[in-house]
């Protein structure tokens, strides 16, 4: 089944016949196949599957990291396969620099594509507020707390300019309280900035929260299942968001 956005958008990236394998245990090993996936200028699409299903293999296609052993990735209609640097990618681990402080690991990104550092400074000067580092510019991430230092990554793989930002389990590794504030700031920064976000993610409750689009991957070989949009639900109180989380965990069920 293909990931595919509503009809009536304008589609920013796009995954056509992926198909990855690894060779494992002295056999090749097919992690995803005929994977198809669209996303609109935007839009927030959750990809949520068991571990070993392929997402974040699939976030590697995306970003570059990997290539593909067939299919093609495309970029506004540009073939971007096997391109790094378009797309900005967060892994869980925020991967801080420990000898840099707050602004400096933030200007990586600039100083790698040799960018103008001032104006990146001054574009920084006015997010930092934005991100609630206003406080903690010359900060070492030793200084930080795991909530702080996902901010500082975030606005780190914001500054790569990319179109699209791909998330893997950024909150993962945060305590539930601190998880669930940073998913209510993370849905209005992709407001305010108006992000197109891919988000890789186990929790179901997160993906509710946070996306428009969520699709379900199932693995051995790793594909897409079913597509939920959230965003034609309007808003959701606790009790429907919880009968929601109910029938995702039944197609789990059902599909595997």
């Amino acid at each position: 089944m293909n990931a595919l956005p509503p009809n009536n958008c304008n589609i920013l990236l796009e995954a056509k016949g992926l198909k990855k394998s690894f060779f494992f245990r002295n056999s090749m090993s097919t992690v995803l196949e005929a994977v198809d996936f669209s996303i609109c200028h935007g839009e927030f699409v959750s990809i949520i599957g068991a571990s070993g299903c392929g997402k974040s293999t699939f976030l590697e296609l995306l970003a570059g990291i990997t290539k593909p052993d067939s299919g093609r990735i495309y970029l506004e209609k540009a073939d971007i396969t096997g391109q790094t640097g378009l797309l900005g990618y967060m892994p869980q681990d925020d991967l801080l620099f420990p000898w840099l402080n707050t602004i400096q690991n933030i200007l990586i990104p600039v100083k790698v594509k040799n960018g103008d550092i001032i104006a990146a400074r001054k574009k920084i000067d006015e997010l930092l507020p934005v991100f609630g580092l206003q406080n903690h510019a010359t900060h070492y991430p030793h200084q930080l707390s795991g909530g702080l230092k996902q901010r500082v990554a975030l606005l780190r793989t914001y500054m790569c300019n990319a179109r699209a930002i791909l998330l893997d389990e950024p909150l993962a590794s945060l305590d539930s309280l601190t998880r669930s504030q940073l998913q209510d700031w993370l849905k209005e920064i992709v407001e305010l900035l108006k992000l197109t976000i891919i988000l890789v993610t186990h929790d179901i409750d997160e993906a509710i929260v946070l996306s428009d689009r969520i699709e379900l991957m199932r693995g051995h070989p790793g594909r897409f299942g079913k597509s939920i949009d959230i965003s034609s639900m309007g808003k959701m109180d606790i009790a429907a968001k919880h009968a929601l989380k109910t029938d995702i965990q039944a197609m789990f069920r059902d599909n595997g």
